[in-house]
């Protein structure tokens, strides 16, 4: 920023050539600037080199405080802290449920175990209740369908999922209830630690702590434990549509996981109901919420959902999403245990939960959610301390308001360079050509995070930051300090010609990118982003620096004036560093499980170098400020080289840890799968055997050649894919968008105790161009549909549901339907019927159909050839696997 000098001290000494004027401003030598740098001559060195090592540590400080967790409550300080969450007894709980092991829907350990020791812990909650609460239990079986556009899109049948259901209230009565939804079911293989058995004994606790109590609820708490979430929330679905409680429900309060401890997320609010963030606010302890991370989320760039989205569009009811994500290496994993489960953690969300649900359950807002019906809503807490939301209409009027403001400090600016000797003209050119180059540095990040992340992954050298994340610092972070600067730098020697003054310049660059900021926030402002307020940080702040200084510190020079832009510029680069670094770690473990034909390297590249860049906006024009920028650089550039060398020539980039105290495992889903394809007859024209490997990383698998020998003989499934419906594999869940790269490598028969039948049991013409074609399906508790007409032909409609068939991505140009079936109880025959519509007079196959059947549980989950394959497996790695069929068939 430049101030304006007194006038009788302002000299300008004009050099005018054939094409150019020159503008040089002398250095002042009035008196008010005794012991101070003089005007208009750079800054030492070291102060920017000070300035960016305080930035590492402020960088430090949040990852410290990221990692604190409240004193966790022992069990023998219950007696002198009546009515607190004990967070050991809650551990303890969660012990006996993580005993029981996996817990997959249809298995003797959910369906039976799980359910006793719910209603075993309920009823003795229950058995110690005060008498002014009325609790009731109640256990239910529930089958249905319905569709879900998640992953590729989906339609669920499911038959006999259970949930187990607590009722706590007045003897008074109320019609309106809170709901808490936890799910105590699992992956495969993973003793669902945090996800999601921590917040079922949560919950547990809750419901000790309101039985204890001697105050009687005003309105009820429902505590819905339910048992087939990772069915991808058919017992939600189950609840929310058929149980005699839903129709009271007037909010739900979701609790989740997709990492193992730290600080609950609340990471999804409403819709449109802004008294329940107005309930969060005024009750927690320890908040921690974004709508950044909402908009984030329900994008479908995280390829994850919770029961929150059932409530929300099959009950219309809004609520409020939390979820663990730290340590996201042993989410669905073998080691998710309640070992990895931090006491800290469960004292946390029990505390806040606890307080929420106490302000919600008293909410005179319960008694007519409607009317409280506003909008959306843009919510953040501040450094974890407290929170701050507005509707959208209000943010709009702030927005405006610092639009204006931004735009009158920037022509104040324009004002005070035109009185030191520039033209209007010139300043807007030199303006504009700053917007420009900061636009290009950050492309220029951009660009060259691309650059090593694609030479990484050609040398072999990717996700080195997956264990060790201190590498995004050296790969990515430096080069969004580096390059804009030299950027910058190049630049501003051509800008002199017209600006000699430094401080002149930096000034120009210090509006040019709140002139970027405030076109970013106009926007959000005009397409109504609920993250809009990150704009309006990096906008509002500058904006208030700069009118301050022109209204009262006018006067103030170098030093002083750089102190108080670094002081204007603290709390949002904190609060913004603060998010950057959230986002970054959630999105390392993620990046384990994206599927290999997503580049994880490249994928956090951008995002880095999108973070970073806006992140430092207001720093890299500091570069111009320093008497020698080159040592600055040459120190930067030398760690980002020796980074890199270090990174390709030695194994301190080795990506994974089978460390236990620091676990960081390559992830690999496996499937000893029988595949099998017949003709339009219905003969079987190949069949073959073998394990499926599902690439769940860009290593993968290469990081086992030379430890498995199996691997040298796997071979990449792509012809297949053009071939056969979803690539003639046995896939799951749809998500061949997300993972098409997988391998496949021939082995032994596979060892099923169940046959998978399926058998079309009539094919009837029901008008001139539609056919209807009814069929029979036997097989395990988990199996997959997937329909594709052929081109020609049409799928009207099905038995399924009564609404219109959800389509998937195209094959070969042709739709494709995906249906996922499961029973928990007794093995059920599945009849439906298909309606097809095709052209007059049509006598060849009308539709491909292929049926997986998957052994996700049980003593034949595994067979001894999958168990033998294993064992040769690294400690640094961890696999999930089970026995699967492909049928394919045409009719």
């Amino acid at each position: 920023m430049s101030p304006s000098p007194p006038r009788s001290d302002r000299r300008g000494v004009r050099h005018r050539g054939k094409t150019k004027e020159t503008v040089e401003y002398l250095p002042n030598h009035s008196g008010d600037d005794k012991g101070h740098t003089k005007f208009g001559l750079p800054t030492p060195t070291l102060h920017l080199i000070f300035f960016l090592s305080a930035l590492t540590v402020v960088f430090g400080i949040i990852v410290y405080m990221e990692k604190q967790l409240p004193q966790p409550f022992m069990v023998e300080d219950e007696a002198s802290n009546p009515g607190k969450f004990i967070a050991e007894r809650a551990k303890n709980m969660l012990v006996n449920l993580t005993n029981i092991g996996p817990r997959v829907t249809g298995s003797y350990e959910n369906e039976v175990l799980a359910v006793k020791f719910l209603k075993s812990t309920i009823e003795n909650i229950i058995g110690s209740a005060q008498p002014i609460h009325k609790i009731e239990l109640d256990f239910q079986k529930i089958s249905g369908s319905f569709p879900l556009t998640f992953l590729d899109g989906m339609t669920h049948v499911y038959h006999d999922v259970q949930n187990v259901i607590v009722k706590i209230g007045s003897h008074k009565g109320s019609d309106h209830s809170i709901l808490m939804n936890c799910h105590f079911d699992t992956v495969s293989d993973s003793p669902g630690g945090s996800d999601d058995g921590a917040s079922c004994v949560v919950m547990l606790e809750i419901l000790r702590l309101f039985s204890q109590s001697n105050k009687p609820l005003k309105h009820n708490l429902v505590l819905l434990f339910n048992g087939a979430e990772e069915n991808f929330m058919q017992a939600s679905h189950g609840f929310i549509t058929k149980h005699k409680w839903a129709k009271e429900i007037r909010a739900v309060v979701n609790l989740e996981s997709c990492g193992a401890g730290g600080r609950e997320v609340m990471f999804q609010s409403g819709p449109n109901h802004p008294w329940l963030m107005k309930i969060y606010s005024q009750t927690v302890g320890y908040p921690f919420a974004s709508s950044l991370a909402q908009e984030i989320f329900q994008s479908g760039f995280i390829p994850g959902d919770t029961d929150y989205r059932i409530f929300r569009d099959f009950g219309g009811v809004p609520g409020l999403d939390f979820a663990w994500y730290l340590n996201g290496y042993v989410y669905h994993t073998k080691n998710d245990n309640a070992a990895h489960v931090p006491l800290g953690s469960l004292q946390r969300t029990g505390d806040n939960m606890v307080a929420l649900v106490t302000g919600l359950v008293s909410a005179d807002e319960l008694t007519d959610t409607a009317s409280h019906k506003e909008g959306k809503i843009v919510f953040f807490d501040f450094l974890g301390a407290f929170i701050m939301f507005w509707s959208l209409f209000a943010g709009d009027i702030v927005n405006i308001i610092t639009l204006v403001l931004s735009v009158y400090s920037m022509l104040s600016n324009m004002k005070e360079a035109i009185y030191r000797g520039l033209s209007k003209k010139q300043y807007l050119k030199q303006l504009l050509s700053c917007a420009g180059v900061v636009l290009q540095s950050w492309l220029l990040t951009l660009l060259v995070s691309i650059v090593i992340a694609l030479s990484l992954t050609g040398l072999s050298r990717t996700m080195s930051w997956y264990a060790r994340p201190v590498w995004i610092l050296f790969l990515y972070v430096l080069p969004a300090l580096i390059f804009p600067m030299l950027l910058v730098l190049y630049k501003a020697q051509q800008q002199r010609k017209i600006i000699v003054s430094p401080w002149t310049l930096f000034q120009l660059y210090y509006d040019s990118y709140q002139l970027v900021w405030s076109l970013m926030l106009l926007l959000s402002t005009l397409f109504r982003v609920q993250s809009g307020f990150i704009p309006l940080f990096w906008v509002i702040f500058p904006t208030i620096g700069n009118l301050i200084r022109l209204k009262i510190f006018q006067h103030w020079r170098d030093s002083k004036w750089l102190l108080l832009h670094a002081t204007m510029m603290f709390l949002p680069f904190v609060q913004c560093a603060y998010m950057t670094l959230n986002a970054v770690q959630l999105f390392i473990p993620i990046m384990g499980r994206t599927g290999a034909a997503n580049n994880g390297e490249l994928i956090l590249s951008v995002l880095c170098a999108v973070m970073f860049s806006l992140l430092f906006s207001y720093i890299i024009p500091m570069i111009l400020l320093v008497r020698s920028p080159r040592q600055v650089l040459s120190l930067l550039i030398t760690i980002f080289v020796a980074s890199l060398v270090a990174l390709v020539f030695t194994p301190l980039g080795f990506p994974y840890s089978g460390d236990p105290a620091g676990l960081a495992q390559q992830r690999f889903a496996i499937l000893h799968a029988e595949r099998s394809f017949h003709d339009i007859k219905g003969d079987l024209i190949n069949q073959e055997t073998g394990f499926w490997m599902v690439d769940l990383d860009v290593n993968s698998p290469h990081t086992l050649r030379g430890l498995v020998p199996e691997i040298d003989n796997a071979r990449l499934v792509t012809s297949d894919c053009e071939k056969y419906l979803y690539c003639g594999m046995p896939y799951f869940i749809p998500i061949l968008s997300f993972i098409w790269k997988t391998h496949w490598i021939s082995g032994p028969p596979i060892e099923v105790p169940l046959d998978t039948t399926f058998e079309l049991l009539h094919r009837k013409t029901i008008s001139q161009s539609v056919q209807r074609l009814t069929f029979n399906v036997t097989g395990p508790d988990h199996m997959g549909l997937m329909v594709s007409p052929v081109e020609k032909a049409q799928l009207l409609r099905w038995s399924i549901l009564d609404e219109p068939p959800l389509a998937g991505p195209k094959w070969n140009k042709r739709e494709t339907y995906f249906v996922y079936f499961s029973y928990a109880d007794k093995p059920k025959p599945w009849i439906f019927s298909l309606d097809l519509r095709v052209p007059d007079g049509w006598s060849d196959a009308v539709v491909d159909i292929a049926l997986t059947s998957h052994f996700v549980h049980g003593p034949h989950q595994q067979s001894k050839p999958f168990k033998r394959l294993v064992q040769q497996f690294p400690a640094w790695t961890t696999v999930t696997g089970w026995q699967a069929t492909y049928k394919s068939f045409i009719f």
